[in-house]
């Protein structure tokens, strides 16, 4: 009689908050060609955003903007105001990491 294995890899595809635990949150996100995120922050926290498709402007206190695409990462500190404006359909995740 075989024994069921348990997997040792999750694999994650659904949108909204993924994975939380004391040291990090992880969130996918797909946003549509122009729609938006106000700006907030995330205090205590150093962010990363990862895009996996198409291309978002991130701007960063009002002043500084990047536009990032597949294959970039942005990092920042969380106690910086941060919106997202979707330039074209887009898909990615925002690590929310503790800082010790």
């Amino acid at each position: 009689m075989k024994q069921a294995i348990s997997p040792i890899g999750q694999e994650i595809n659904t949108l909204g908050e993924v994975f939380n635990n004391e040291e990090l949150t992880l969130v996918h996100l797909h946003l549509n060609s122009g729609e938006q995120i106000p700006s907030h922050d995330h205090k205590g926290l150093e962010v990363f955003f990862t895009i996996v498709k198409g291309t978002v402007e991130v701007t960063l206190d009002n002043t500084e903007v990047h536009s990032i695409s597949m294959g970039t990462v942005l990092h920042f500190p969380g106690e910086a105001h941060v919106s997202v404006k979707a330039i074209e359909e887009s898909e990615f995740f925002v690590y929310l990491i503790v800082r010790q």
